[in-house]
C-alpha cells in the first residue's frame, strides 16, 4: 500500500471519528436541552438584574440547581440568539424545568415585579387588603377566594373559602397577574407543606379540623414547643367537652367563631397558619394541661387546674 492510500485511509478514519464525535455531542446536547436537572417539582424565584452578565446569570442558575451544565447552557444561549432577549426582573421557575423551559422563562415578557409577603397568622381579609395595596386584582381574588367551586378545584376540598389554605410566604407576581394564578400558587405552597407533614395528598374532614386548630395555635403561640403544648390544651379541652375559650377567636367580627360562646371548634380557620403550627396539630406534646396564659414577654405558662391558672393570672398579668 503506497503512502497516498495510507494517508487517504487515515483521513477517512479521522473523519469518521470526528463525525461520530459530532453526532454523539449533538445527541447529548439535545438530551441536555430536554432533560431537567432535578426531579423535584419545587417553585423558586430568581432575579435577573439589569445589565447582569450572561456568565453570572448562568452561575446563579447552576447554583440554584436549574441547569446541570453551565458550558452547554452558555452555548445554547449563544446558538439560539436569545441572550439579548433575556428580561431583567424576577422570574419564576420550577426545579424540574428543562433548559429549554428555563430559557423560555428568561425571555418571557411576563416579569414578576410585584413582591407580596404573607406572614403567618394573616387572614384572608388581610391578604386581600395587601393585594389591593400592591395594585393587584384584589376584587377578582376576593371573588374566587369565596367561591366554593373554585376552592374545591384549587385545594381539592369542599370549603366555603380559602381561609387557611393561603400559605404564608413571599411571592412575586406580574403586575397584571390573573387572580386565579395568585390563589393557585398560594394554595400550591400549602399543599406542598401539607404533603411534607402528612406524607399524603389526601385532605380529609379531619385534616380540615386540624387546620382550624392550627390557625388558632398560630394566633396563640410563637415558638414550636409552645405550639405543640397549645395543641395539647385544645385537644384536652375538646375531649372533656369544655369551651375552648381561646382569646384569638374573640377578636373576630363574627361571633359564631367565639369559643367562649360556642363549644367545639370555629366553623373554619381564623387565619392562614405556617408549617410549625400545622405540624403541632399532628404532633402535639402529650400533657394534662387545660389552661395557659401568655406573659407580656411572650413566654407562655401552662397549668392543669383552674386554681393554678387563676393564680398565674394574678401573678403574671395583674
Amino acid at each position: 500500500m503506497n503512502l497516498v492510500k495510507k494517508l487517504f485511509i487515515a483521513n477517512i478514519i479521522v473523519l469518521f471519528f470526528v463525525l461520530a464525535f459530532i453526532v454523539y455531542t449533538a445527541i447529548k446536547f439535545n438530551s441536555f436541552l430536554s432533560t431537567p436537572a432535578s426531579t423535584v417539582h419545587k417553585g423558586l424565584y430568581i432575579e435577573v438584574k439589569k445589565q447582569e452578565s450572561v456568565q453570572k446569570l448562568i452561575k446563579t442558575l447552576k447554583n440554584k440547581g436549574l441547569i446541570a451544565r453551565s458550558d452547554w447552557f452558555y452555548y445554547y444561549l449563544r446558538l439560539s440568539g436569545e441572550a439579548r432577549n433575556i428580561k431583567a426582573g424576577y422570574h419564576f421557575f420550577y426545579a424540574d424545568y428543562t433548559p429549554e423551559q428555563v430559557l423560555d422563562e428568561l425571555v418571557s415578557p411576563k416579569i414578576y415585579t410585584v413582591k407580596v409577603t404573607i406572614l403567618p397568622a394573616f387572614s384572608l381579609k388581610r391578604i386581600i387588603e395587601i393585594l389591593k395595596s400592591k395594585d393587584l386584582d384584589s376584587e377578582g381574588f376576593k371573588k374566587i377566594a369565596y367561591n366554593p367551586n373554585f376552592v374545591e378545584k384549587c385545594v381539592g376540598y369542599k370549603a366555603k373559602n380559602l381561609e387557611g389554605f393561603l400559605y404564608p410566604d413571599t411571592y412575586f407576581f406580574a403586575k397584571s397577574e390573573n387572580p386565579k394564578t395568585i390563589a393557585k400558587l398560594m394554595c400550591k405552597r400549602f399543599k406542598e407543606v401539607f404533603r411534607e407533614i402528612k406524607k399524603s395528598d389526601n385532605f380529609t374532614n379531619n385534616d380540615y379540623k386540624k387546620l382550624i386548630i392550627a390557625s388558632i395555635i398560630q394566633k396563640e403561640a410563637t415558638n414550636r414547643r409552645d405550639m405543640k403544648l397549645v395543641a395539647s390544651v385544645i385537644y384536652n379541652r375538646l375531649k372533656k367537652n369544655m369551651f375552648l375559650q381561646m382569646d384569638s377567636t374573640r377578636m373576630l367580627d363574627n361571633k359564631s367563631f367565639d369559643t367562649y360562646l360556642h363549644k367545639g371548634l370555629p366553623p373554619q380557620p381564623i387565619c392562614n397558619p405556617a408549617k410549625e403550627a400545622i405540624e403541632a396539630t399532628y404532633n402535639p406534646i402529650s400533657s394534662d394541661f387545660l389552661y395557659f396564659i401568655s406573659k407580656k414577654d411572650g413566654k407562655m405558662i401552662f397549668s392543669k387546674t383552674l386554681k393554678n391558672h387563676n393564680k398565674n393570672i394574678r401573678k403574671y398579668l395583674k
